[in-house]
């Protein structure tokens, strides 16, 4: 604003003679304006050029950082390259964590990544976990990161495990502390350790929610029937961890729309609870597809999780076209067809396609289309068959 004020003031001509000219203080313009927006153009730029950012993430980054030179920005990027950091990894981790560029890459960075390539941790993985997680580079090593770890080593036994639990948390400096009372809850109602430990493995940010919530989740899972020494109470508590109470009612809805009584519902949730964890819209889809165009019942939904689960255009689909024609031909009876939802790929191909080419030739030419399959891919197949 001053250095603006600067400028307008020097193109400032008075009309009138120098009599009657008024008098303004004089201004100079300090120097430290022009060094501060040297530093913000040289940040910005170095930023997109040499970090690969976009000039909109350079923007953004730059006002949290400026950089006077680049000599140590340079070490730092110098240093993810060597851990075979790719440029878009590196771009990640600085838009986060632009101060990673202004930190000490031996004596700060260094120690940090080694500890995690001591636990076998490198490559891909390496980079994965540091470009979702780049605070993990400004947490304190001594009071952070090894208490984390090693708390993780508690109940996660082996570095592979704790490396994929790593990929899949948002950082965050207090674990322990974070996890700890929630853990300590489902200890209380029942929940082996087993089974904590596959929710830390498999779902850690869940362990995140404030404990009050998590006890109200916990007991809810409890209210519906879940027992808790089973894995499903560990699904069930997640699925209701994304549910608030009106999407929770909304989605009894849908059921409750197509004849399903509340009994039947509740029976579904006790014994696939992540069916409940999917949108209103995918559960409709499916309800309408099985109840409305196979005329399937609610027990036979509820002996075919997978009528849920699963993708309706790459295998619900393709596979009912193919095991439609089955049915009207009488080579197969309604009970398989629920049964070969559940069949892998190659499976469901050697089953339900090869087996009958012979007498239903169309049922390749159906295959193909619905799977989007190429000819030249399932031809050897049908050789070797």
């Amino acid at each position: 604003m001053l250095g603006l004020l600067c400028k307008r003031l020097s193109q400032f001509r008075w009309a009138g003679d120098s009599s009657t000219r008024p008098w303004f203080p004089q201004i100079s313009c300090p120097k430290f304006f022009s060094n501060a927006a040297n530093e913000h153009t040289l940040t910005v730029d170095y930023l997109v050029n040499s970090c690969g950012l976009s000039p909109e993430s350079a923007l953004n980054a730059s006002k949290r950082m400026n950089l006077k030179n680049t000599a140590k920005a340079d070490s730092v990027l110098t240093l993810f390259k060597n851990y075979g950091f790719t440029q878009q990894q590196i771009a990640n981790i600085i838009s986060h964590n632009p101060d990673v560029l202004k930190s000490d890459p031996d004596k700060t960075l260094k120690p940090k990544i080694e500890l995690l390539c001591n636990m076998g941790i490198s490559g891909p993985i390496l980079a994965k976990i540091l470009s979702k997680n780049a605070d993990f580079l400004s947490a304190s090593l001594e009071r952070k990161l090894i208490p984390t770890l090693e708390f993780l080593k508690s109940f996660i036994d082996t570095d592979e495990k704790i490396a994929v639990t790593l990929s899949r948390m948002s950082w965050c400096s207090r674990v322990p502390e974070t996890m700890a009372p929630n853990i300590e809850i489902l200890r209380n109602h029942g929940v082996p350790d087993s089974n904590i430990s596959n929710l830390i493995f498999l779902h850690p940010r869940l362990l995140y929610s404030k404990a009050e919530r998590f006890k109200e989740i916990v007991m809810q899972a409890k209210e519906m029937g879940l027992n808790p020494s089973t894995y499903t109470f560990i699904t069930g508590i997640r699925a209701l961890a994304g549910l608030s109470r009106a999407t929770w009612e909304a989605k009894i809805a849908v059921f409750s729309s197509f004849g399903w009584l509340e009994d039947e519902i509740f029976s579904l949730f006790r014994k696939y609870p992540s069916i409940f964890g999917q949108s209103e819209k995918r559960i409709r889809e499916r309800l309408n597809f099985f109840v409305n165009e196979l005329n399937w019942t609610v027990a036979d939904l509820g002996r075919c999780p997978t009528a849920f689960q699963c993708s309706m255009e790459k295998r619900i689909a393709p596979r009912c076209s193919v095991l439609r024609v089955l049915l009207a031909k009488g080579l197969l009876k309604k009970e398989r067809m629920i049964t070969a939802l559940q069949w892998t790929d190659d499976q469901f191909y050697d089953k339900y396609v090869l087996k009958y080419l012979e007498e239903q030739p169309q049922l390749l030419e159906i295959y193909q289309r619905e799977m989007g399959i190429q000819e030249s891919e399932i031809g050897s197949d049908i050789v070797s068959g």
